[in-house]
């Protein structure tokens, strides 16, 4: 490239010193990239550096996705692990947090890779074998913290379509949140053997949640999702939970496996039982839910109660929800019908993606308060007696809205 300069002598200019010196051209630029090509543009230069943190304070939209294997015989031949390891190559935000739910013939399977290895000749490069939580680990930043469990169905979204995938089938699906102000998002563990014993039945009539918890007492806790791999946990622990959180929403299920490795836990090796609880935080984060009870059964009762969340009025700009449904509320339930309850959750909520699971009982209750757009919360007060948190045979709605400061 030639310049001339003010004494009409000419001058080259290289592509590099126009990148090096032009930053409205480095921006343009850059802004077209995802993360991971951020990142390695992040160490050119100082200049560069500079440009890479500005650009991602300002990506803070969410990203989901959905992926069902194409073959369900063969696990070695589906396109899961090819768009996992796509979306999470060309995910134009650095996620912070990942909600993942995978079904259990997933977890139970194991994911083939191709091996990297340039040093081996085609004829012997061999894949490598990982699980669920290990490949998902392995295309995430370090820093980002994953919530994984796994279910015989699970309900996912991908683009502007949720679906319903139940029984029998290798799925999964994920949802991804940046770092956000007014956001944090803890989780700590609760090891049931601990307050579960065969010789002693009887629960404590409090279950003491300062042994466990790793939220930080200054935090704003505005809900719990409650996540166990027993069939049954005692009640007196999430009245616990809610009672020490001053009424938040606690919701969640029953499920088959929370992926999770024991050395993250804390457990013992000899620990076969366990909670994990996800407690959403912050001034930035509203929350409403809403049970849809064992003999709502027509499309009309369904949509009525899912009006409710409506009626609380929370931003949907940038919104996410969970739906943690029993096994038996699912198409064999609707007649056949598939995706029901996700469909009309969607017809409500357009833009918002649904993710969740089919468990083995369901936790939860209503809470339903409106939310005030000229103090940016929501406005709610302790209940003077304990709703029902165990359930069957219901559908449980959370509705999650975070607003700007």
């Amino acid at each position: 490239m030639a310049n001339t300069n003010v004494c009409g002598t000419v001058e080259n200019v290289s592509a590099a010193r126009v990148l090096q010196t032009i930053p409205v051209i480095i921006n343009k630029i850059l802004e077209t990239l995802p993360m991971k090509s951020l990142h390695a543009c992040a160490r050119v230069c100082r200049t560069w550096n500079e440009i890479v943190r500005k650009i991602k304070q300002t990506r803070t939209s969410l990203y989901w996705l959905c992926v069902q294997g194409e073959d369900e015989e063969n696990p070695k031949d589906h396109n899961i692990v090819e768009d996992l390891t796509m979306s999470f190559q060309n995910m134009t935000l650095e996620p912070a947090n990942v909600f993942i739910f995978c079904t259990t013939l997933l977890f139970e399977e194991s994911l083939y890779v191709p091996s990297k290895s340039q040093s081996r000749r085609p004829r012997q490069c061999k894949s490598q074998s990982y699980d669920v939580e290990s490949f998902i680990t392995s295309l995430l930043p370090s820093s980002c913290k994953s919530f994984s469990v796994a279910a015989d169905g699970i309900i996912g979204s991908s683009e502007n379509k949720t679906v319903e995938i139940e029984h029998s089938v290798m799925a999964i699906t994920y949802l991804a949140i940046p770092r956000m102000p007014g956001v944090e998002i803890y989780d700590f563990f609760i090891d049931l053997n601990k307050h579960i014993s065969p010789m002693s039945p009887e629960i404590p009539d409090r279950f003491n949640v300062e042994e466990v918890t790793t939220v930080p007492f200054d935090q704003e806790v505005k809900a719990i999702l409650f996540f166990s791999d027993l069939h049954f946990c005692p009640q007196e622990i999430q009245l616990g939970l809610l009672d020490y959180y001053n009424g938040c929403p606690v919701v969640g299920g029953y499920v088959d496996h929370i992926v999770t490795p024991l050395s993250e836990c804390g457990f013992d090796e000899s620990s076969d039982s366990q909670v994990r609880c996800i407690a959403l935080c912050g001034p930035n984060v509203h929350v409403a839910s809403v049970v849809v009870k064992e003999d709502t059964n027509s499309e009309k009762k369904i949509e009525n109660e899912l009006l409710k969340l409506k009626a609380c009025n929370l931003p949907t700009e940038k919104s996410f929800a969970f739906m943690f449904a029993c096994l038996g509320r699912g198409k064999t339930y609707h007649n056949g019908k598939e995706n029901v309850e996700s469909s009309i959750f969607r017809k409500i909520f357009p833009h918002t993606p649904l993710f969740g699971f089919f468990g083995n009982g369901e936790i939860g209750m209503n809470y339903l308060h409106p939310y005030d757009s000229t103090k940016n919360s929501c406005k709610s007060k302790k209940t003077k007696s304990n709703p029902k948190l165990s359930h069957a045979y219901t559908s449980i709605f959370v509705l999650v809205s975070i607003t700007s400061c």
